[in-house]
């Protein structure tokens, strides 16, 4: 059936019309679709394109940037851009356009290393704290090296003090990634700060406390250890065995051998019948012994002491035992110790000791559990013994000339 030429016409004219819309919207968005290929890198613009930016950083004019502004006024990763290139090629316009990219792109990655860069070179540490922190806090690993230059200058710490507050997730991030020949003393304030308002990690903290111990920072050490554990006992940790102990800081602390080599196991059980716990130490002459083989290190403020306990053995076969033996906090000769403590047959014993803090150990102090005779840590003994109740106190000058 054939229509008529009434029908034909608007029929033609529609279709026209639409073909017409067709090709003004395809002239329209062609431009951005080229633009839009350019800017994610996709085919056939894999190179990207001269005339407009790629979304990956390439080594593109400032020329590229300035187009896209003109014909994108708003665009603030183009100005952000704009001015990580002209910094780039260290035009001076790079700074008089910062201020204003900022209020566009205040955490644009590109923005916070140029101001990081012009804050550091004008001394300007508030600033350079600031942005440092940011950046570090958005995942740029590059920003950790300076910010931690800034932490460890005693000029530059309290600007970067400054930025810690209640939400900081930072300096938890600084801390865990320190340099090890970095002086951990001179990062204690920020440990301590941060422990106060919750924002750093307890295996942090103890972290920093075994650094000062290693660095031979005592004071500042036990310091640390004190906030961390806000109550602690005097003179000796734990005595009774009674809490699990962290085997770090100022707490019990015995090695761990590995399992095809090893000497001695260690650990806490309870005390039954009697109430609490107390510690095991069996001895299984497979391997030599360490020289410590347990031990705390002590802050002994005090001019003498005595030192007493209770330890009960099981068939221990041994020539000389077992003594609790006293050394300097940095080593060097036993100056003290406990009798040989030997075979008990299941019994528990006592046994105490007096003694005087030399001055060469400035206070600080290894109590530690060694063989009796050294030769007998290398030939290796077996059995198992306890220790409970023990008791660290100072003695007055009259106590102890009694």
């Amino acid at each position: 059936m054939t229509l008529p030429l009434r029908f034909k016409l608007p029929f033609g004219l529609w279709l026209g019309l639409w073909l017409c819309m067709a090709a003004l919207v395809c002239w329209q968005a062609w431009p951005q679709q080229i633009e839009r290929g350019c800017w994610l890198d996709e085919w056939p613009f894999e190179a990207g394109c001269e005339a407009w930016p790629a979304n990956a950083d390439r080594a593109e004019s400032p020329e590229v940037f300035q187009r896209q502004l003109q014909a994108n006024v708003g665009d603030a990763h183009a100005y952000a851009r704009l001015t990580h290139a002209w910094w780039l090629q260290e035009d001076a316009r790079a700074q008089s356009l910062l201020t204003q990219a900022r209020k566009l792109a205040p955490y644009d990655p590109r923005l916070l290393a140029v101001l990081a860069t012009f804050s550091l070179e004008q001394h300007d540490w508030p600033v350079a704290a600031q942005t440092l922190v940011q950046m570090v806090e958005r995942g740029n690993a590059e920003a950790r090296k300076p910010l931690m230059a800034l932490m460890l200058d005693p000029a530059t710490q309290d600007a970067v003090l400054a930025q810690l507050n209640a939400d900081s997730r930072w300096l938890d991030v600084m801390l865990a990634s320190i340099d090890p020949k970095a002086p951990p003393a001179m990062l204690q304030r920020f440990v301590s700060e941060g422990h106060a308002l919750g924002i750093v990690r307890t295996g942090t903290v103890l972290n920093m406390v075994d650094k000062l111990k290693r660095s031979g920072d005592w004071m500042d050490a036990y310091t640390l250890w004190v906030a961390l554990r806000q109550k602690v006992d005097s003179d000796l940790n734990n005595p009774g065995f009674d809490q699990r102990s962290l085997r770090r800081g100022f707490d019990w602390e015995w090695p761990q051998q590995p399992a095809s080599r090893r000497g001695m196991r260690v650990n806490q059980v309870p005390a039954s019948p009697r109430a609490g716990s107390m510690l095991e130490v069996e001895l299984t002459a497979r391997a030599a012994l360490p020289q410590a083989i347990v031990s705390q290190t002590l802050v002994l403020l005090g001019e003498r002491y005595r030192f007493k306990g209770k330890y009960m053995s099981d068939r221990m076969r041994t020539k000389q035992g077992l003594a609790w033996a006293l050394r300097c906090g940095n080593g060097g000769e036993r100056w003290a110790q406990t009798p040989d403590l030997v075979e008990t047959q299941r019994q528990w014993q006592n046994f105490e000791i007096e003694f005087r803090v030399p001055q060469e150990c400035y206070g600080v102090v290894r109590l530690q559990l060694e063989t009796a005779a050294p030769w007998e840590a290398r030939a290796g003994i077996s059995g198992q013994v306890y220790f409970d109740d023990f008791e660290l106190k100072p003695l007055s000058t009259a106590t102890a000339n009694d």
